[in-house]
């Protein structure tokens, strides 16, 4: 069994984040789940840019979170080959959201990745890390928040990262900063329509979650 501690409102979407979080993760999930069964020498041949060390640190993970199963095979010289387990395959449709919110809504002339999965890699990075996906639920729960509200409502985040991320979103689209000419500055922020067309992503991650939690976390 997995033990996952965590103490954020949004737990079951964090969890979800956390174990897809990672330069390769969706790669080599993809690679199995849309491909099938490989061997290790399969996978880096069909993710070049891979080294054989984070190969074998990727897939190690990916089997501790009981996604992927390693089957060893009694052979010379040693054969070794990699599936999606019931639990991997259950994040195929995450994935196709993931694909399919990178096509609608990503700006293509900035992409400079041309990999098979790039609009799944790249859906991701606009979400993955420690706070951003807080941030999202926040503001798509709980609607327009000032700076100092968003500050309360995630008391652990500093003041130059709450800044940073949403500096990030503003640049990705999904955040509107509006700024009230008033003495002290009022500023709000709310979730524009691109950042809205995120939810239904956040859902999924919060229900693949919550079963996982079920499953693995005690």
């Amino acid at each position: 069994m997995i033990t996952k501690t965590l103490n954020g409102i949004y737990p079951e979407k964090e969890l979800a984040l956390s174990i897809l979080e990672g330069k390769w993760k969706l790669t080599l999930l993809c690679h199995l789940g849309l491909i099938g069964t490989k061997r290790f020498g399969e996978l880096k041949q069909l993710t070049p840019k891979i080294t054989q060390q984070m190969l074998t640190n990727q897939l190690r993970e990916l089997e501790e979170h009981k996604l992927v199963h390693r089957e060893v095979y009694r052979v010379a010289p040693p054969k070794v080959e990699y599936s999606l387990t019931e639990q991997g395959k259950s994040l195929l449709p995450i994935l196709d959201l993931l694909n399919d919110w990178g096509k609608n809504h990503l700006d293509h002339s900035r992409n400079k990745d041309t990999g098979m999965y790039s609009e799944k890699i790249r859906t991701l990075s606009v979400i993955e890390g420690k706070w951003k996906l807080v941030i999202l639920c926040h503001l798509g729960l709980k609607g327009t928040k000032r700076f100092g509200e968003l500050r309360k409502l995630i008391p652990n985040i500093t003041k130059k990262m709450l800044t940073s991320h949403l500096r990030e979103f503003e640049e990705n689209g999904l955040v509107h900063r509006e700024v009230y000419p008033v003495v002290p500055p009022k500023v709000e922020y709310s979730l524009t329509k691109e950042g809205e067309s995120l939810l239904p992503i956040l859902k999924a991650l919060e229900d693949w979650g919550s079963m996982y939690m079920e499953q693995h976390c005690k």
